[in-house]
């Protein structure tokens, strides 16, 4: 049996399946980490929510004080400033939220970029995977014609071995 040809651009298939591998890896690893700042950003917002019912606890829990009684002036005036700046925490708290948005926005546009990477890697993949297929059906239907070939070669051969034979035996 004839050896069977190596493929003529091997070393490029090689080279685009190792570059679509390494395109899905990327694009997997940033995928998560848009995941981790989703999550970081939601855990931001919760956190946001409980400091707001914690200052709203806080209101109800002096105006109660208030209302019994049971406060001076300069106590009214300390729980006014901790409202306060229990408020002010809340503000500068939504900062750090603005910012882990971009993060997120960011990381987004990092993820969709290493998508577009893993198409165009894949497709370029895909192509040359499909190259490799007609020409192995090339191999195999030339393979084929040469046993075709070798196979009528060998039964002309036998038919004139015989037909020889025939005509001594005649003789």
């Amino acid at each position: 049996m004839a050896k069977k040809p190596q493929y003529r651009l091997q070393t490029l298939f090689d080279i685009r399946e190792k570059e679509k591998k390494t395109a899905e890896d990327t694009y997997a690893q940033k995928k998560r980490l848009v995941i981790e700042a989703e999550n970081t950003l939601k855990e931001m917002q919760e956190k946001h929510r409980e400091m707001i019912s914690f200052r709203e606890q806080k209101k109800l829990e002096y105006a109660e004080k208030i209302r019994e009684g049971g406060m001076k002036i300069n106590e009214i005036n300390a729980n006014d400033r901790h409202i306060g700046r229990l408020k002010e925490e809340e503000v500068a708290y939504l900062g750090e939220i603005d910012k882990q948005k971009e993060v997120v926005k960011a990381a987004e546009k990092e993820a969709q970029t290493a998508m577009n990477e893993m198409l165009e890697a894949t497709k370029s993949f895909k192509a040359l995977e499909k190259h490799k297929e007609k020409w192995q059906k090339e191999v195999k239907r030339e393979q084929m014609l040469k046993e075709e070939d070798a196979l009528e070669d060998v039964a002309q051969a036998q038919y004139f071995a015989q037909l020889k034979k025939n005509r001594v035996e005649e003789k």
